[in-house]
């Protein structure tokens, strides 16, 4: 008996295997659904490049600081007797903001009015001293003419009479000194009352009524929070930090846009109004000041930004909606239709203007560029044109 019969079952399963494998290839080679996109049309929408002007710009994020920033001190020592205002308020120029208690103040300035006045009297007597003396030494030379009194008389008289007027000389000195005295006593009174430097809005309170503070810690110290912390924002500045390949691009006077964070429709309009020539060793970048008007105050200090600076201008350059374009990697490329096809073009990019793009090299200007349905095509997809507008219209009107 051969081998085959004696495992009937083993026959078997080769048989049905061989059959399914034989069904499963004609399925696969009779029933594959074909590419839909192969052979149909594509309907997509169309737009021509446009020229014009572009701006070049320069991009950067940075905070927005206030135009003016100051933490008031005390110049002289003393506990805080009261606080003018407080955190938020606007401030004008001058305005009193905080008071030390000045009741030391006050009477050294007194004490000052005193010791001049008592100087000044002295000088009044001496005054009166000097021309007695000198009334004496008059009277001595006249008489001497006549040998009424002796030479040793006349000689007691003349350093009599200098004594006199050296005595003045000094008080005269005393009274200088008393009078400078009294003005450093009226200088000390009057820090004691501490004003805003400039206008602007509180922006800290660090300190409240019966702290002890010392002049001692403004003078030494840069870091130190103060009393409190001033802001100016009528004007509001970015410091960005520029590249060294466009440090040349950069220069005084040239418009700024700037949007913050927090108004992400608002563009704020500014100017470069400082470049500090030297460049960070560590970074390699130098730092660049746009400052903004803030007539209504919107921009406030810390916040976020981000800054385009205009560096210069294209004329006449070919410029296509953004949406147009496909990135694949470091690759760019466009769909133009020709002879009712799609052809992929490589292009170069420059300089973004809102939601358009020029192209620097690869479209020549008059092509039918694929917006709309980009993605559905490929090279050579055969393709209906229509004007983005009115497939864009379409859609909406399907949306609704």
């Amino acid at each position: 008996m051969s081998r085959l019969t004696r495992h009937p079952i083993v026959v078997l399963g080769v048989i049905i295997f061989v059959t399914v494998l034989g069904l499963v290839v004609f399925r696969l080679s009779t029933g594959a659904k074909p590419d839909p996109r192969k052979g149909r049309t594509i309907t997509v929408g169309t737009t021509t490049p446009t020229r014009g002007a572009v701006d070049l710009r320069l991009s950067y994020t940075a905070d927005i600081t206030p135009n003016q920033t100051v933490q008031i001190f005390s110049r002289v020592d003393g506990y805080i007797a009261k606080l003018h205002v407080d955190k938020g308020d606007f401030v004008k120029a001058n305005q009193l903001l905080i008071e030390i208690d000045h009741t030391d103040y006050v009477h050294a300035v007194n004490q000052a009015k005193a010791n001049l006045a008592a100087a000044r009297a002295k000088v009044t007597q001496q005054r009166a001293s000097v021309h007695n003396a000198k009334l004496t030494l008059d009277r001595m030379n006249a008489l001497i003419r006549d040998q009424f009194v002796s030479q040793q008389d006349l000689d007691t008289a003349q350093v009599n009479y200098d004594a006199a007027i050296a005595l003045m000389e000094s008080l005269e000195a005393q009274v200088k000194q008393m009078e400078v005295a009294l003005q450093q006593a009226e200088t000390n009174l009057a820090y004691s009352y501490i004003r805003a430097p400039f206008a602007g809005y509180v922006a800290e309170r660090n300190l409240d009524p019966g702290a002890y503070v010392t002049g001692s810690t403004a003078s030494t110290s840069t870091m130190s929070r103060g009393i409190l912390s001033l802001h100016e924002i009528a004007t509001v500045r970015t410091m960005i930090e520029v590249v060294e390949k466009d440090v040349p691009l950069i220069k005084i006077g040239q418009p700024a846009e700037v949007r913050a964070e927090a108004y992400p429709d608002r563009v704020f309009h500014g100017t470069v109004t400082r470049v500090v020539q030297a460049l960070n060793r560590n970074t390699r970048t130098m730092t660049v000041e746009v400052d903004l008007p803030n007539p209504d105050l919107a921009l406030k200090g810390g916040m976020f930004a981000r800054v385009e600076v205009i560096v210069g201008q294209h004329a006449d350059a070919i410029q296509i909606p953004l949406d147009a374009v496909t990135r694949l990697e470091e690759l760019q490329y466009v769909y133009v239709v020709q002879g009712s096809k799609a052809h992929r073009i490589t292009v170069e990019l420059g300089a973004r203007n809102g939601n358009r793009i020029e192209i620097t090299k690869g479209l020549a200007g008059d092509e039918e560029v694929i917006v709309s349905g980009k993605d559905l095509v490929h090279e050579d997809t055969p393709v209906q044109a229509q004007p983005l507008e009115d497939v864009n219209r379409q859609s909406l009107t399907r949306q609704s």
